[in-house]
């Protein structure tokens, strides 16, 4: 039978080799831990680099398809600065909803259990709506009457039409004589020769006028 005292070395070593091989187990670990990466994608597009800046209509939502690699499953987090916008995390998709008008930053996060992270960074400025711009041109028909005139005003535009902004309603003023019309294109017979003023403005889905277009015709 070995002596106490050898008995007790041995247990030592024992110990100092099974704590030394356990910290060398998690550096290893560590060191051939491969960071994870995030991706974002929009319209098909990936993004470059970890930022991004855009723009985000009230009530109008925004989706984004991210991407996370890793040996670890890791669940995307986002935190934002300001309360001006809503968001929702899916398996594949995170979509953003603005709310008030204003600044917002969100910072995403994918992080693994060795705190190895990467970072991505929106800034959206959210707003209410943009104005539509009326725009039109003016052609004799001349077909009922020598002063019939076609005034197309289908060249008007909604500025923030990618966030599904729309017009929906035209306002003609034709010399003295004005009228709203969903349609883009009128004809109208004035009543005698001379300089007569045309004016258009346009209305969009949201409920905004545009400033009136103007124009000089002189009929003869």
């Amino acid at each position: 039978m070995k002596p106490l005292k050898f008995r007790i070395v041995l247990f030592i070593l024992a110990g100092q080799f099974f704590f030394s091989s356990c910290d060398n187990r998690e550096d290893y670990f560590i060191d051939v831990n491969k960071s994870p990466t995030l991706s974002l994608i929009k319209n098909g597009v990936t993004l470059d680099g970890n930022s991004l800046s855009d723009s985000l209509k009230i009530g109008v939502p925004l989706s984004l398809k991210y991407i996370i690699q890793d040996e670890e499953k890791i669940i995307l987090q986002v935190s934002q600065e300001q309360s001006r916008s809503t968001f929702e995390v899916g398996t594949e998709l995170i979509r953003f909803t603005g709310s008030t008008e204003g600044q917002n930053v969100f910072s995403l996060s994918a992080k693994d259990s060795f705190n190895e992270e990467a970072k991505f960074s929106i800034t959206f400025t959210v707003f209410r709506n943009i104005a539509p711009i009326a725009q039109f041109a003016v052609k004799k028909i001349g077909v009922s009457s020598p002063y019939e005139y076609e005034v197309d005003a289908s060249a008007s535009y909604d500025k923030d039409a990618r966030f599904n902004g729309k017009i929906t309603e035209y306002e003609y003023t034709l010399a003295n004589y004005k009228f709203s019309s969903p349609l883009s294109k009128v004809r109208y017979v004035f009543g005698s020769a001379g300089q007569k003023q045309i004016r258009v403005r346009v209305k969009d889905n949201t409920g905004d006028w545009s400033t009136q277009a103007s124009e000089y015709v002189v009929l003869n």
